[in-house]
């Protein structure tokens, strides 16, 4: 390892004296600017296309090569991998996507991150960068200065400001580069290999995390002749390497669903690049001679978007098996009831945020709806755990409660759009009324158990009434909310159902002998259990309503007075 240290030394540092003479200020005010600038267009480019590119992917990666396509072209847009990792995360935790359909877009992302290798080596050794990069920060810088309070006009002066800081570090480092290669002695390091390269490019992306920066610096000292091509071809790969292992580092402490991602990415760049470094030499062949790439700079941008194509053609086949292998990973049992909102590692991205939330209470829901066969045993034996069943699915509940009001308390800290704003508040009503109709039921489920043991014909056929009743309102309550189309028509006829319900107990209970069987006390108890019966199923619907209605009409059908009070 020493070894290996002291050659990485003394290809970074040729020489004393090439050191004294190096200006390694003005190189690295190169690479601050450089790296600088690459943050301002991600910010920009976030800012002025983040929901439209969630949108994109959201709706266009229902299949692999969907998936795979669409991490090449946003990324390419956006020249953010890590921004689009992070859209990634949030939408896989929220819900709205695969785990195969994420690593669609990770393995993607890889090839369309290669673009701005191709950017640099086009314009940035091809023309004057003060030509372009002057202007831009010009034009950029004063757009930012004058219109900066208004969203739009400011981000584009910052997308300006950004390219401009990134061609001008590029000069710096490049100017920088020239110089070292006038007193460079090559012929030392000839022979030391390409591990050595490779080695030199993992470490520089590791210690400064960004395989861009290190590529244009590959760019610059090939530009200049201070390395070989097939040294700067093994850079080029340690660098995607380096760049893995920082984002396996940056996952591992994470939620589960971003460790299974950021293992994904890890395992298929170190597949990827080990192919990559074993068939280097008939991949550059093939660039050089049979495309005919004869620019270096070219070749080594090529090489680098090539090997990524390999990769994704190796693993674009066998990506459902590799999803289900990671989906078996970290699979460590939890405190927490929710299966989303704990997936969100961040509110940046507050739409996939209330998106998780509201599949959260969707969870709730079903649970409510499980709680409701619970009270009268209609569940298959195989999920009947005794007496306390009910106890524990209502404990469940109000844990699942707790955790989503916990998400929905951090999100309002969040600035919000209006419309995300109406659509957290219209969750949070379905919550408010699945839970109410946890409590109705929890409140009466010990008289339904006396009901069921009284030995009283009369009360034991009250229960079986209510049983009956509730059966039939949940398995229409279930069908409305399976449903794959929905109107208000449907909410009215299960509205009139409980009403019905409602209506019919007192019928029953005013029978002479149920009058001369049931005990006062106990009528009087048959009652508010029918009350509460009523209320319970009346708070399920409502929560429905604002489940699954757009929320006007959700709103119109809560006034329309059709359900009672």
């Amino acid at each position: 390892m020493s070894k290996v240290i002291t050659y990485a030394t003394v290809i970074s540092v040729p020489s004393i004296t090439m050191w004294d003479q190096f200006d390694y200020w003005k190189f690295l005010a190169g690479l601050g600017i450089f790296l600088f600038g690459m943050s301002q267009i991600e910010v920009a480019l976030r800012t002025l296309a983040g929901r439209s590119f969630r949108v994109f992917l959201r709706n266009n990666t229902n299949t692999r090569i969907k998936a795979i396509l669409a991490g090449i072209v946003i990324t390419a847009l956006l020249q953010s991998s890590s921004v689009v990792s992070l859209m990634t995360l949030a939408m896989v935790g929220a819900g709205i996507m695969t785990m195969t359909s994420a690593l669609g877009i990770i393995i993607g992302s890889n090839l369309g991150t290669t673009l701005k290798g191709w950017i640099v080596a086009i314009f940035g050794f091809k023309f004057s960068i003060e030509s372009f990069s002057l202007p831009m920060l010009a034009i950029g810088g004063i757009t930012y200065l004058l219109l900066g309070k208004y969203e739009k006009p400011s981000n584009i002066g910052r997308l300006l400001i950004g390219f401009g800081f990134m061609f001008l570090g590029l000069d710096f480092m490049k100017t920088s580069i020239d110089f070292l290669a006038q007193t460079f002695d090559l012929s030392p390091y000839a022979n030391y290999g390409p591990v050595v390269f490779l080695l030199v490019g993992f470490i520089f992306t590791a210690i400064i995390q960004s395989s861009s920066a290190t590529m244009v610096i590959t760019l610059s000292a090939l530009n200049s002749g201070i390395i070989t091509f097939p040294a700067a071809t093994a850079m080029v790969i340690g660098a995607d390497l380096g760049t893995t292992i920082t984002a396996l580092i940056g996952g591992m402490p994470g939620i589960p669903i971003k460790k299974r991602v950021a293992l994904g990415h890890f395992l298929f760049n170190l597949v990827t690049d080990i192919i990559a470094f074993i068939f280097m030499v008939p991949i550059t062949n093939f660039i050089t001679k049979v495309l005919g790439i004869a620019d270096p700079l070219m070749a080594v941008v090529a090489f680098h978007s090539s090997f990524n194509l390999i990769g994704i053609l190796i693993f674009a086949p066998t990506l459902s098996y590799f999803a289900r292998f990671l989906e078996n990973r970290f699979k460590k049992s939890t405190p927490f009831m929710g299966r989303f909102i704990h997936q969100i590692s961040s509110f940046e991205l507050s739409e996939e945020a209330i998106q998780a939330l509201k599949n959260e209470t969707g969870g709730l829901l079903e649970d409510v709806i499980q709680l409701n066969r619970l009270a009268f045993k209609q569940v298959h034996s195989s999920f009947w755990q005794g007496r306390d069943a009910f106890s524990k699915q209502y404990l469940q509940v109000k844990q699942l409660e707790s955790e989503i009001f916990a998400f929905y308390n951090s999100l309002q800290q969040e600035k919000l759009q209006p419309e995300e704003s109406v659509r957290l508040n219209q969750i949070m009503l379905v919550v408010r009324y699945a839970l109410h109709s946890a409590k109705s039921l929890k409140d009466i489920e010990p008289n339904l158990r006396d009901f069921e043991n009284a030995g009283i014909d009369s009360l034991m056929n009250l229960y079986q009434a209510f049983k009956s009743n509730s059966g039939q309102f949940i398995e229409h309550a279930v069908i409305f909310f399976s449903a794959t189309a929905h109107d208000m028509e449907m909410l009215i006829k299960l509205s009139a159902e409980i009403q019905k319900n409602y209506d019919d107990i007192p019928l029953l209970i005013s029978e002479k002998k149920f009058q001369k069987e049931v005990p006062p006390l106990d009528i009087s108890t048959a009652l508010t259990v029918n009350r509460e019966m009523y209320s319970t199923h009346r708070s399920l619907i409502l929560a429905l309503n604002h489940f699954i209605m757009p929320n006007e009409l959700a709103r119109e059908f809560a006034n329309m007075g059709i359900i009672g009070k």
